[in-house]
This record gives structure tokens, C-alpha cells and sequence, in this order.
């Protein structure tokens, strides 16, 4: 096993203290760290270093001394700047105790990384998708895997009894129920959870739905988007039809099958444009359109399928991208798989399957439209079984732990009782735990009557906290920085249970280390492994 050394001295004995050599280097990290913040490659900050240092040459003594090079870039990203905030994670972790751990697998060139990341409840609320070690090993059985995840837990210094849960694809080697690295890591915690990812499961309950049906979809769309996707005298006379429906050019979007969203939005972009595009097929004249091609687009029940899949997509679609989100972990997963399953059996219940989809089942004859009903419920019946397989493994402690994502309002002893029980944490007081609960209860009580609104306290809170810890916090990730749905999240002043718990745990007049405790378990369970497969998507500027 290959692994970058994060225990590197960072600052050698013989250094001088020196304020203009302090100050360069300052600004030389805060560079560095700028620009692997929003991906520029080494390269990219040595040119911009020769811009700064021209521009400012009258006016700045450190832009003149600045000197970032590739090499140095390099240097300064991965002996101070990884050391330093791994170690920042690391502590955390400790102080949370509870930690759950969750890697991936990709292909870079020809080397395989394995990205280590960990869930935990901190301070301030949930923290997911930290790299704590970026491992280099091609050897992908499931006791080689284990035995690189122990050496990252041992040499990172995090207590091994503080694992919750082992997060990863549901692949045998990953999560199989026999000889896996969940049933390694098994054999050694007992009662550990099984960290599922719920994207993954959509995912493939998809694709064994798709068989149920009377065309292949996935075939289809890649075909369409292949025939464009080289031939730019293709496209040119593609756009002739869109100008004849006065419609805007769009372009076809690829179907990659092994991707968990690509699928719904290659339909709806073939349904956006597909009057223009099935002219461009159905025309006799054009010698190059495949016959295949030809049939699906003069074909009423393609169209119906294509329908058929853009309704019940949608709901698939938006639930995975709920289990994608920062805020979301396995105490949220109940809620949001049951409603996904209600939605879908309401659907199979009453035989609704689109407006457009039973307006073409209307016009087309009985015979086929029977059939391709059939094939409908085949559909969405082998979706649910599939997710089922893997819910139900699962269901009984996650609608135990679901109470909690509500905060502590509603929660009720008896179902805080329920949730010991089926977690079996060790350590905790049950008498204390008790004592606990009721002072938390009373002084959510009390914060509820202020009159400043319950969700303007939160965030004053949390602005505080990040405060207080400005020079030592931890940076937070591009993907966090950006507009994304959880800051369009706060505008609509949503109070996420996982603030609100952090909140009382610090306002509140004494300690409740019981209380606390069973929060960090239950917060650290992950949902999906979604943010470990972002990893590689932060790595491609590297490559």
C-alpha cells in the first residue's frame, strides 16, 4: 500500500524568525491554497506568480520576494497545507469520537486510488466527505482493501471502537454477506453498521427495471446521441428542422450507464426537442439514418416509453439527488426512501403513469397498449423489490434513528429508548442519558419563546462558532462555497435538526456527554457514498 505521508514536520528548528520571510511565506500558502481551492494546476500559479510580481513591483515588498513555482506549489500543497488540515480532521474526529468511513475506487492513468473519507458529528453540525488518507494500491480484493482501511484508521490515531459504520458502493467485494470488507471489519466491531449507498441502489434498480420493458431505452438514446455526437454536417442539418418548428438548438446529452443521473436528463432533452429530431430521422431522402433508428422514431410506442420513463424518473431523479445532498444522512434515509416508495405504489395503484403517457396509450391499439401497461407495472415493481432488498435490511433501527431528524420536539423518551436498543451503543448512562434529554428539552423551550426567530438563533450560533475558530477551521469545500440547493436551503430559512442539536448542546447551562454521545453515533451513519465519488471530480485538474 502506497499512501501520502500526512505526519510531515512542518516547520524545521533551524528557521529564523524573520517578519518579511514570515510574511512571503504566508502569502505564498494562501496562494497556493487559493488555487487548489478552485482547481488551477501548478503551472497556472507559476504564470499568474510572474503577473503579481510585475504588477505589483513598486508597491509590494512580498509580491517581489513571492517565488511560487511548480515545484514549490507542489511542496507547499502537500508537506504544509495536507498536513495541516488532515490533522485539523483528525482532531475533530477524536472529539466526536464517533466516525463513520467511507472510501471509493477509481482508475487515474493507470494507477487505482482509493480516497478515504469520514463522516462525524462536530461542533457546529455534520461533516462528511473529509479525506483522511488518498491510497494508491491496485490490488482491489475485499482483504487487501481491509487491510489498507485499518492501516489508515491505526496510523491516523482514530479509536477503532469510535467506527460506526463502513460506507461504500454495494458491490460483493464492498458489502457482499460473505467475504467482504464489510464482513472483515464485521468480524471485528460487532453490531456495525452497513453503510449502503442509497444512490447506488436507485441507480441499479433503474437498470433492472429497464429489462421489464418492451424497448430499450438506453440503447436508443445512445444511438441518437451517437449519430450527432462526430459529424458536424449531421448537426448543421439538424438544425435546419429546428429552425422549420421555430424551436432553439439543444444538444443531445450523452447517456453514460454508469452514471446516476444521466439517464432522466437524456430523456428530457430528447423529449425537448423531439419534433425537430424525429423529422430529421423520418426523412426518406437522408441515406445515412440507421433503419433502427428510423422505426424508433416512426414508432408511437418509443415515444410512449420515453413518457413513460420521464414521469416516473423525475421522482427517482429528485430523490437521489435529495441523498446527494451535504445535509442528508442515514437518520434522513427512512423519510426519504418510504416517501419515494409511497409515491411510486400510488402510481401502480392507480394505474397513473403520465398525462402525455396515457394520452398516446389512448391513441394507440388496445393490444399494445395493454402490453406496454404490463410492462409499466413490471417497471416499477422490479424498482421497488430491487430497493426493497437492500431498505429492509436496514428498516427497523432507520425509522428508529428518523425521529431524531426531526429535533427535539417531537422526540420522545420511549423512542430514544427504542433507538439504544437496536443501536446498542456501550457507555451510556441510562439514567444520565435521561436527565439529559429533559434539560435539553426545557432549554429548547426556552429559545423557542425568545423573539428572535428559532432559525436566526441557529445561524447566529453558527456564526459565532465559525468566529471563534477563523484562524484554525477548517476551509470548506468548493462545492459547499458555491449556490447550491443547501444555501437556497437557508434563503427559505429551513432549520436542519443537525444545527439545532449542535446549538442546544452548546447553549445549554450544563454538559450532557450522554446526550451527546448518542447524537455523534447516530449523525456519523452516511446515507449515500455521493461524496466520496466527488473526490475524483475535485482530482481531475491534476491529471
Amino acid at each position: 500500500m502506497k499512501s501520502f505521508n500526512i505526519n510531515r514536520q512542518l516547520i524545521t528548528s533551524t528557521m529564523k524568525p524573520n517578519k518579511e520571510i514570515e510574511e512571503t511565506a504566508a502569502a505564498e500558502g494562501v496562494f497556493v491554497y487559493h488555487g487548489g481551492k478552485h482547481g488551477h494546476s501548478y503551472l497556472s500559479q507559476q504564470c499568474i506568480t510572474n503577473v503579481l510580481k510585475t504588477i505589483f513591483s513598486s508597491s509590494s515588498a512580498i509580491s517581489k520576494s513571492m517565488s511560487c513555482g511548480r515545484t514549490k506549489c507542489n511542496s507547499i500543497a502537500v508537506n504544509v497545507l495536507a498536513p495541516y488540515f488532515t490533522q485539523k480532521v483528525l482532531t475533530e474526529v477524536k472529539q466526536a469520537y464517533f466516525y463513520s468511513i467511507m472510501f471509493d475506487a477509481s482508475n487515474k492513468g493507470n494507477t487505482k486510488f482509493f480516497p478515504v473519507c469520514v463522516q462525524y458529528f462536530s461542533k457546529i453540525g455534520v461533516k462528511k466527505g473529509c479525506i483522511i488518507d488518498l491510497i494508491d494500491d491496485a490490488d482491489e480484493s475485499a482483504t487487501n482493501i481491509f487491510e489498507n482501511l485499518m492501516t489508515v484508521i491505526k496510523k491516523s490515531g482514530l479509536p477503532f471502537d469510535g467506527l460506526t459504520s463502513i460506507g461504500a458502493d454495494n458491490t460483493n467485494v464492498n458489502m457482499g454477506n460473505n467475504h467482504s470488507v464489510y464482513t472483515l471489519f464485521n468480524n471485528e466491531i460487532e453490531n456495525l453498521f452497513k453503510g449502503n449507498c442509497y444512490c447506488h441502489i436507485l441507480h441499479n434498480g433503474v437498470k433492472w427495471g429497464h429489462q421489464q420493458l418492451t424497448v430499450d431505452i438506453e440503447k436508443f438514446l445512445v444511438m441518437t446521441y451517437a449519430h450527432f455526437s462526430h459529424s458536424a454536417k449531421r448537426v448543421e442539418e439538424l438544425k435546419s428542422y429546428h429552425e422549420f418548428y421555430e424551436q432553439d438548438f439543444h444538444v443531445l446529452l450523452k447517456h453514460i450507464k454508469i452514471r446516476w443521473l444521466s439517464l432522466y436528463s437524456s430523456i428530457e432533452r430528447l423529449l425537448l426537442v423531439y419534433k425537430p429530431v424525429k423529422s430529421y430521422f423520418s426523412d426518406q431522402l437522408n441515406k445515412e439514418i440507421p433503419k433502427e433508428l428510423e422505426n424508433h422514431f416512426q414508432s408511437e410506442e418509443t415515444l410512449c416509453v420515453l413518457s413513460f420513463l420521464h414521469h416516473v424518473l423525475f421522482e427517482i431523479q429528485k430523490t437521489n439527488l435529495e441523498l446527494q445532498k451535504e445535509c442528508i444522512t442515514a437518520i434522513d434515509s427512512y423519510r426519504i426512501i418510504t416517501s419515494l416508495q409511497y409515491k411510486l405504489k400510488q402510481r401502480l395503484n392507480t394505474g397513473f403513469f403520465g398525462i402525455h403517457c396515457r394520452q398516446m396509450l389512448d391513441r394507440i391499439p388496445s393490444d399494445t397498449s395493454i402490453e406496454l401497461q404490463a410492462s409499466f407495472v413490471r417497471f416499477i415493481s422490479t424498482f421497488l423489490e430491487y430497493a426493497d432488498k437492500y431498505f429492509s435490511q436496514n428498516v427497523a433501527i432507520l425509522e428508529a434513528i428518523g425521529h431524531f431528524g426531526n429535533g427535539i420536539e417531537n422526540l420522545t423518551w420511549s423512542r430514544i429508548q427504542k433507538c439504544i436498543e437496536l443501536t446498542k451503543i456501550e457507555g451510556l448512562n441510562e439514567d444520565n442519558l435521561f436527565n439529559e434529554f429533559t434539560e435539553l428539552k426545557l432549554t429548547f423551550e426556552i429559545i423557542k419563546k425568545k423573539q428572535v426567530p428559532l432559525f436566526d438563533q441557529i445561524q447566529f450560533f453558527l456564526s459565532n462558532e465559525q468566529e471563534k475558530d477563523t484562524n484554525t477551521s477548517l476551509p470548506m469545500t468548493i462545492r459547499q462555497n458555491e449556490m447550491d440547493e443547501e444555501e437556497q436551503e437557508d434563503q427559505t430559512n429551513v432549520i436542519r435538526s443537525y444545527q439545532l442539536w449542535a446549538m442546544l448542546f452548546a447553549v445549554n447551562a450544563t454538559p450532557t456527554p450522554n446526550m451527546k454521545k448518542l447524537i455523534c453515533f447516530l449523525y456519523s451513519i452516511p446515507a449515500s457514498n455521493a461524496y466520496v465519488e466527488c473526490v475524483f471530480s475535485d482530482m481531475k485538474h491534476i491529471y
